[in-house]
């Protein structure tokens, strides 16, 4: 039995809460949060010990794995206490909120010899899985201009998310998904430009644009979306084009589980909401992974050095943001 302590009690907590929930051979028996652990625990992880924060959990309760699902600038400091407890870590993307806080992530995980691998889900959702598997196999040539596009809506308070020094806003906390999948696809990324557009109360609502220059020479652009509208539904899409075919994909023209009543027609697409119809979802392929990896049968999809690229093509297109210029992605956080 794999043991597992849960740091976070936000929406991704849940998230992994229920699938893990659902994994034989593994159990959360710890959630740590400094404020709500017990409600959560309660609502999610009935039975499991709590803490209000990593050090206590560690100190107190051994656990073999630690999952980090908390806002982006504490992944540092709970990372390095859960390497240094000898936890195997699972941690949400991005994986850190600076380069700095990366290298000293990728430092303490390898002095520990410990699992470790950041959680760039999309890369374990089957339509991304199928679309880099016939590109890998040719299907389309060589890639030459690829395109990828993500919104969500919010109601009420964005919270940390809304505080760019934490989160890094639109660009860090959801460009970095398709940004992460495109490299993964076609290869490492020369230069990036981006435009933003802010707006509402505070500039709660972005818009950006990015396009990239892979160092084979394709192109790619990547549009990501959050608007304080509810009755938007998340969306994302693709298109993977070469010089001998086309792959794409679309939430908005596929209706996988249509639920149909007196009321409404329902089809759930969120893949972070409750009622997304599948037994093993992306976040489910991913935890399965992980633990396979710390079981020693995998080694993990994500390496230290793939999150860390994927946080420097984000942190790239928010240097470009600001300044009006493209931006080498090798020079950011040099």
């Amino acid at each position: 039995m794999l043991t597992v302590g849960l740091i976070g009690a936000g929406a991704m907590a849940r998230v992994h809460a229920e699938r893990v929930d659902a994994i034989d051979g593994v159990e959360i028996t710890a959630v740590a949060s400094p404020n709500t652990a017990a409600s959560f625990a309660d609502a999610h992880v009935p039975g499991a010990a709590v803490y209000s924060d990593v050090e206590s959990l560690c100190e107190d309760r051994s656990v073999d794995v630690i999952d980090v699902c908390t806002p982006t600038h504490m992944h540092r400091d709970i990372v390095e206490v859960a390497a240094a407890a000898g936890c195997h870590v699972l941690c949400e993307k991005p994986i850190a909120r600076t380069v700095a806080g990366a290298e000293a992530i990728a430092e303490a995980v390898a002095d520990a010899n410990v699992v470790f691998m950041v959680g760039h889900a999309i890369r374990f959702f089957p339509e991304y899985v199928e679309a880099k598997r016939l590109v890998d196999e040719g299907a389309i040539g060589e890639p030459g201009v690829v395109r990828a596009r993500r919104s969500v809506s919010f109601g009420g308070e964005r919270g940390w998310q809304g505080d760019e020094r934490k989160s890094g806003g639109v660009l860090l906390d959801l460009a970095v998904h398709d940004l992460d999948y495109l490299r993964w696809v076609v290869g490492d990324v020369e230069r990036v430009f981006t435009r933003i557009s802010k707006w509402g109360d505070d500039g709660e609502n972005h818009a950006s644009t990015t396009t990239l220059r892979f160092e084979n020479g394709a192109v790619g652009h990547v549009e990501s979306t959050w608007m304080r509208l509810p009755t938007l539904p998340f969306t994302a899409a693709f298109e993977l084009a070469g010089d001998e075919g086309l792959v794409e994909y679309d939430t908005g023209e596929v209706e996988p589980v249509a639920i149909r009543d007196a009321d409404r027609v329902h089809v759930p697409t969120d893949p972070v909401g409750h009622d997304v119809p599948l037994a093993r979802d992306g976040y489910r392929t991913q935890l399965d992974h992980f633990f396979d990896c710390v079981r020693g049968d995998e080694d993990p999809l994500v390496t230290v050095d793939d999150a860390i690229e994927a946080l420097r093509l984000s942190l790239a297109a928010i240097e470009s943001a600001e300044t009006g210029l493209p931006v080498a992605v090798e020079e950011v956080g040099q």
